[in-house]
């Protein structure tokens, strides 16, 4: 009796050893469907007197639509946080290349994001 009550109470300690030791991981850092809600919006950049005009870029839940001097479309989109309020946004282009292209998002504030180094307002 007395030595099955230890082989007991040896595999309850080891079950408990090995429960320490188990660690799960969150995949946080993974893609997701769609456009970041703090960049859907309309956007668009300061006047240009070199241009004329100003670029706007139109940004939904699925997509993202630069319009300009030359249009520039995103459609079906995916994107990936990276830290410091910054996103990679990857979909497919419809017009030109009929591929998927990447474009880089940087979350300033509510009124400011910078996309691919060109400053965009609301």
């Amino acid at each position: 009796m007395r030595k099955s009550i230890l082989v007991s109470l040896a595999l309850t300690a080891s079950l408990f050893a090995g429960v320490g030791v188990t660690s799960t991981t969150a995949n946080a850092a993974g893609w997701h469907k769609g456009m970041p809600k703090a960049l859907q919006g309309t956007w668009k950049t300061k006047y240009s007197k070199a241009f004329g005009t100003s670029f706007k870029l139109k940004i939904g839940k699925n997509y993202a639509h630069a319009q300009g001097l030359d249009p520039d479309y995103l459609n079906n989109t995916h994107y990936r946080y990276l830290g410091s309020h910054k996103y990679k946004v990857t979909g497919y282009e419809p017009i030109y290349s009929k591929k998927t292209q990447t474009h880089y998002y940087k979350w300033i504030s509510k009124h400011h994001i910078v996309v691919s180094g060109t400053g965009y307002y609301r």
